[in-house]
């Protein structure tokens, strides 16, 4: 009697947390499944799945705890190859995230802290050359960046303090090419254009990424 007696709480129990764990489901208008999202009192725990229209491929998986984002999170084409891998804490993206191209090679690798960038940045091209390498402070431009063409030879370099600085550019002969500066990541003031020989071919004046003027003549007179 003693052990039904003592069995009979943790019956109890296994109930009502049961009770309370429940999984959606949602559906594509062609009857394929679209989403399973697992609830946990309420709330989003555990991994949100998304799935492809036609084809039976995970096109999304987001772990989530309470209704946040914690855990990795992964994009993937069509073929179910990985597109995108990130880690969340507390709804906000932490750690490394990797890019990829659909043949599987790396095509960005970034980190971030408390949801902004911080720290080295790199970029591929797809034959898997280099395209440029730099770090961001707070999601701003910072420290010296470098730009390479699809052969791997320099094409461009930048110095920035907190998104504020300059960009070069480079033709294929390394010639001077182009100058631009930043503002909070933004082109602000003068950019000029050069020729082969150095001579200046144009200049823009921007303000916040926006051109206002065209070879000293203001946009809105041409």
């Amino acid at each position: 009697m003693k052990k039904i007696t003592l069995l009979f709480p943790l019956f109890c129990v296994v109930i009502i947390f049961s009770s309370c764990t429940k999984t959606k489901y949602e559906l594509h208008t062609n009857g394929t499944i679209k989403s399973e999202t697992h609830y946990r009192f309420g709330k989003e725990t555990g991994t949100t799945t998304y799935y492809h229209f036609w084809y039976p491929t995970k096109t999304m998986e987001i772990e989530m705890k309470r209704g946040k984002r914690n855990g990795q999170f992964i994009t993937r084409y069509f073929d179910g190859n990985v597109e995108v891998m990130s880690t969340y804490k507390n709804d906000l993206q932490e750690g490394k995230e990797t890019r990829y191209y659909k043949s599987g090679q790396r095509s960005m690798e970034v980190f971030f802290t408390h949801g902004l960038k911080n720290g080295p940045i790199t970029t591929w091209y797809s034959n898997g050359v280099v395209r440029e390498s730099g770090a961001f402070v707070n999601d701003l431009f910072d420290g010296e960046w470098e730009y390479y063409n699809d052969l791997g030879l320099i094409i461009g370099e930048g110095s920035f303090s907190k998104g504020t600085g300059k960009r070069t550019s480079y033709d294929r002969q390394g010639r001077l090419q182009m100058e631009t500066n930043y503002v909070n990541n933004l082109k602000e003031g003068i950019e000029t254009h050069y020729l082969p020989l150095g001579e200046i071919e144009k200049t823009y004046l921007f303000k916040e990424d926006r051109i206002i003027e065209i070879n000293g003549v203001p946009v809105d007179s041409l």
